[in-house]
């Protein structure tokens, strides 16, 4: 039996700052997977925003804000599921690390009945509640009318969102991270199709499908995502798989086990809840910015710009966070608690450093990043796609330069913790901070200071701060040093 390479701590050829050749080769050869899955996946919400934006600007640019709202509950509810990764992908990484290949299946299998149930009792609530959410999300009448209707289809994605947060959170924790990278794509492109074709329409022969706007959208994202759910459903009835986890085994199905994963992965649930609840109170503040200065959904749609060019960011450092925690959880089983600190330590400052120079460009191109989303019609004056985009700029400015780099080192101090499972401590700090850091600095800045959305940004950016200095406390501690799971 082959050692785990990822446990092997390897003579190192060069040091720089700290940084070894040796631990820089595992975070980026498990990272770049990681990022480019993570980047086409949230891709699927950035189509929908570039497909809508190239519509009239009387549908486009409440269209982007109505967006932008959607996704908030997406995530939020979506990120409650999904948060099963966590605890699915921190015992897989002990189980696989001690070689109990059987029963890291079992971890996988526990964890799809979890997330079933989970998104069924989620869909429904969700759903249910769906106008009286918008209407605290969206003061304008047309924003809110899209984003009820966006919504309600997006999330009969739920389903398919938690169980691929299931299957991927496993092969994240074997080290497979290329299983969803290659998903991913193809759900891209799926999307890509299906988007263009909805939102447009198009005529076959004699099939005609009427353009269907931003309802379209949101099609199209439902269907790629239930797309990579069968994908990846198959590839582990790939003899190779199969064969050494046993997953689909019924006698697999383990009480205890389901416990913990649903234990650790609750308090997850609950940070992400938190995140969510606070960047709504975000998406609220600055629609009362709209109505401040009497300008629609113009700041709701800037913003919402701003959001999705800094998931570039916020992703990336994500993906590296996820492959972070892996290496982690699979150092601490095998009892390697330093090689697991420096593989954090080193994971976060390549990260600060790639995301921080990849902030900096935007900070000097701003306009043609943000014009992606919201290009100029030809055909027509486009004052209200101007006013946006003259809005983004300033804010996409300092976002960029000062949020990027810490953004990306709490990010990935975040998921290293939740790897050694400290989910409690980082629910905690996520209550903490958004409801006694960014909501009410927020609405100092830009309401009562009237910064505007200059003010709501710069709230989010000494959130970011904040949350960077209580993660690499913890971090720096070590009382997360431990192999209980």
């Amino acid at each position: 039996m082959k050692n785990n390479i990822f446990t092997q701590e390897l003579i190192n050829k060069f040091h720089f700052f700290g940084l070894e050749s040796s631990i820089l080769k595992k975070i980026i050869s498990l990272g770049w997977p990681a990022i480019v899955g993570m980047m086409t996946q949230t891709a699927i919400n950035t189509i929908d925003l570039i497909m809508v934006g190239r519509l009239p600007e009387n549908l486009a640019v409440p269209g982007s804000a109505a967006i932008m709202s959607s996704v908030i509950l997406l995530w939020g509810f979506g990120g409650f599921l999904s948060s099963i990764s966590v605890g699915t992908q921190t015992i897989c990484a002990r189980r696989f690390s001690q070689k109990q290949f059987k029963k890291t299946g079992q971890v996988l299998l526990n964890s799809i009945v979890v997330s079933i149930i989970a998104s069924i009792i989620i869909t429904g609530f969700s759903l249910s509640q769906l106008t009286k959410l918008f209407t605290f999300l969206a003061a304008n009448n047309t924003e809110q009318e899209m984003g009820i209707a966006f919504s309600r289809i997006r999330l009969l994605g739920l389903f398919s969102m938690a169980l691929m947060a299931s299957y991927k959170s496993f092969y994240d924790g074997i080290g497979k991270v290329k299983v969803h990278m290659i998903i991913a794509i193809i759900m891209f492109f799926i999307n890509i199709l299906f988007d263009y074709l909805l939102i447009f329409g198009f005529s076959l022969g004699k099939l005609t499908i009427k353009p269907m706007n931003i309802i379209g959208a949101a099609w199209g994202s439902v269907i790629s995502s239930y797309s990579g759910l069968l994908l990846i459903i198959i590839w582990t009835h790939l003899n190779k798989d199969k064969n050494k986890y046993k997953i689909y085994k019924m006698k697999n199905l383990n009480i205890r086990i389901a416990k913990s994963i649903a234990k650790l992965s609750f308090w997850s649930g609950i940070a992400t809840v938190a995140l969510m609840t606070g960047f709504a109170f975000f998406k609220y503040i600055v629609s009362m910015v709209d109505q401040q200065s009497g300008s629609l959904s113009l700041n709701s749609s800037a913003s919402s710009l701003i959001t999705h060019v800094m998931m570039l960011i916020f992703m990336s450092a994500f993906a590296f966070g996820i492959s972070t925690a892996t290496l982690v959880s699979q150092s601490i089983g095998a009892g390697k608690n330093k090689l697991a600190a420096k593989y954090c330590y080193q994971s976060t400052f390549f990260g600060v450093f790639f995301m921080g120079t990849l902030g900096l460009i935007i900070v000097l191109f701003p306009e043609p990043v943000l014009r992606i989303f919201l290009p100029n019609d030809l055909k027509q004056a486009d004052n209200l796609k101007d006013a946006v985009i003259s809005l983004a700029i300033p804010s996409m400015k300092i976002t960029a330069g000062l949020l990027s780099p810490f953004a990306t080192a709490g990010l990935i101090l975040t998921q290293a913790l939740y790897g050694a499972g400290q989910t409690k401590y980082i629910m905690f700090v996520e209550l903490i901070l958004h409801f006694f850091c960014l909501v009410p600095l927020a609405w100092l800045l830009a309401i009562i200071f009237k910064l505007g959305l200059i003010g709501c940004w710069l709230a989010a950016i000494i959130y970011a701060f904040l949350l960077t200095c209580a993660t690499a406390y913890k971090f720096i501690k070590r009382e997360w040093m431990h192999n209980n799971l």
